[in-house]
């Protein structure tokens, strides 16, 4: 089994409701006729209510991340329907063939298309140019990744995903695609809720020099959806 991993763009953006029907309704269905489980959406719906209440967690170019689909294939040669179909509900498509981490698990209780509670941000970033890659893995998925449960200490689940290789021509050079899920949008927008002691922020910035190009960096907030 591989984990692909497929951000879509639309230009221009679409209505939330729009957006929220043209993805999960039969879109589903037709992706599993041609393997894909396990499949996880993520619906850029909450710009307009982060923007207005917490715009520093909105980072890079971040309105042009529409939605992102990460479901599981039993193998990436059988990909080409799916793209094709992901391909036909967007206006620019990015692929990636990754490995999967649960730093922090959690227990599906929304399967079938119910919205899950909270809020998932969504984080992608290449590496430094400075940056070995021995040291990018292990500040990233040693250093960081402990650290991070002090920085957010009401985060509900991390999944952190390392991309093997782009699928797709001319997608940007990213080795670190996340989502972070907080249970309600207070836990994710309230600063006090959502970073812990000033210390751990002050650890935070002394690592990301070490695993994070600011540059290519997008992050933003979402609604997600899971089908098994």
């Amino acid at each position: 089994m591989e984990k692909l991993i497929y951000v879509l763009q639309m230009d221009p953006p679409l209505p939330a409701e729009q957006l929220r029907a043209r993805l999960l309704h039969g879109l589903i269905d037709d992706m599993r006729s041609h393997g894909a489980s396990q499949i996880t959406v993520n619906v850029a719906d909450l710009n307009d209510r982060i923007e207005g209440s917490a715009p520093g967690r909105l980072m890079g170019p971040w309105r042009e991340v529409s939605a992102v689909f990460s479901f599981w294939l039993d193998s990436l040669d059988r990909r080409g329907p799916i793209e094709a179909l992901l391909a036909t509900q967007s206006d620019g498509l990015q692929g990636y063939l990754v490995t999967e981490s649960v730093p922090q698990g959690f227990e599906v209780a929304w399967e079938g298309g119910s919205r899950r509670p909270g809020v998932t941000q969504f984080g992608m970033n290449a590496k430094p140019e400075d940056v070995s890659l021995e040291d990018f893995y292990h500040t990233w998925q040693v250093l960081h990744s402990e650290q991070s449960f002090e920085l957010h200490p009401l985060r509900w689940s991390y999944v952190r995903n390392a991309v093997a290789r782009p699928l797709t021509a001319g997608a940007p050079d990213y080795l670190a695609i996340v989502c972070e899920h907080f249970r309600t949008l207070e836990d994710f927008v309230d600063d006090e809720r959502y970073f812990g002691s000033e210390a751990a922020v002050h650890t935070m910035i002394e690592h990301l020099p070490g695993f994070c190009d600011l540059g290519s960096m997008v992050s933003l907030a979402m609604s997600e959806y899971y089908f098994a």
